[in-house]
């Protein structure tokens, strides 16, 4: 049995499919609501798309959440065809346990680690240099 997306693929000669946020809800304004899609890299952001994959909401609801929908099944069949996850999708991945390590976690930890070695050796050498200062 032949797959209409390896068709779709095997058709295509200018790029790649990629899984990405896509605008929707155009009508409404200062509120952002997203569809996670599987689409054509050389396509616009809000253009056509092949299948939606998901729904992403980044604004809080009364309960500070951001609601996110994944068909896991449909992003695994996509992947394994070779399509390319975008940052912010791997980000979200990430967190909701798709992917075994987010690819963000190594370096927030290693930018917080070197804030605080700083922050830790500073005043010490102060305290030092001050009682030099008195034993003299």
């Amino acid at each position: 049995m032949v797959h209409v997306s390896s068709l779709l693929l095997k058709n295509y000669h200018g790029g790649y499919v990629v899984i990405r946020l896509a605008l929707a809800g155009h009508k409404q304004a200062n509120r952002p609501f997203y569809r996670i899609v599987a689409a054509y890299n050389k396509r616009a952001r809000d253009g056509k798309y092949i299948e939606q994959l998901g729904t992403y909401d980044p604004l809080p609801n009364i309960y500070n959440e951001k609601l996110v929908s994944f068909n896991f099944d449909r992003i695994k069949y996509w992947i394994g065809c070779g399509a390319h996850p975008t940052k912010p999708i791997s980000k979200l991945l990430g967190l909701a346990g798709f992917f075994p390590l987010h690819p963000m976690t190594i370096t927030e930890a290693e930018r917080q680690r070197a804030q605080t070695e700083p922050i830790a050796t500073g005043p010490e050498d102060d305290l030092q240099d001050g009682q030099k200062e008195v034993e003299v």
